[in-house]
């Protein structure tokens, strides 16, 4: 089973989507299962996002796993699947910049961005990943200016074992601090 994670606007569910259809798998968009499956315990409106509760997410996704085998989840959560069931982890990273751009483009609000991109610039998903399944597991793929294609291409080449894993990139020493430090502290 192949994860597809990374921080709201990378290009989750429609790379997921496409991954799943070449390799002839099913993908599961787990945060729409998790609404439209009511596995969840609450709703925070202060971050617009419905709690999930975890045990019946987990028992849920075994039951899956079993059923299909091949399986491509894409969520923003994947650190709670079982490690046994995960071969690889992708995580899917955009320059902090572009990721703000897309997300105001979905009608977001600026505190909601502003607390995204600081975990995309974080790599917060990739070191959930990496402390949930182990570094030799999880790899990351920059998003940014890519096509679908392009990003597929770089997924399967992982897939194949011609990719090195492990955090790539790292925004904080990439970015000038002048184009990143409104996202590190509220306005």
């Amino acid at each position: 089973m192949v994860i597809i994670t990374g921080t709201p606007g990378t290009g989750k569910t429609s790379i997921a989507r496409e991954l799943a259809k070449r390799l002839n798998a099913v993908h599961i968009d787990l945060s729409r299962y998790v609404i439209e499956e009511g596995l969840y315990t609450d709703y925070d409106v202060v971050r617009a996002s419905f709690i999930i509760d975890e045990e019946r997410v987990i028992e849920r996704i075994k039951t899956l796993i079993n059923k299909y085998g091949n399986v491509v989840i894409d969520t923003h959560f994947g650190e709670i699947i079982p490690k046994e069931y995960v071969d690889k982890v992708i995580v899917l990273r955009t320059d902090p910049e572009e990721l703000e751009k897309r997300l105001w483009r979905k009608g977001w609000w600026w505190e909601k961005i502003r607390e995204n991109v600081e975990a995309e610039i974080l790599s917060v998903c990739t070191h959930n990943a990496i402390e949930a399944f182990g570094e030799d597991r999880v790899y990351e793929v920059d998003t940014t200016s890519k096509t679908i294609d392009q990003v597929i291409d770089e997924i399967l080449d992982i897939l194949m074992g011609k990719a090195k894993p492990g955090l790539r990139f790292d925004w904080l020493s990439i970015k000038p601090l002048d184009k990143i430090e409104k996202y590190l502290s509220p306005k």
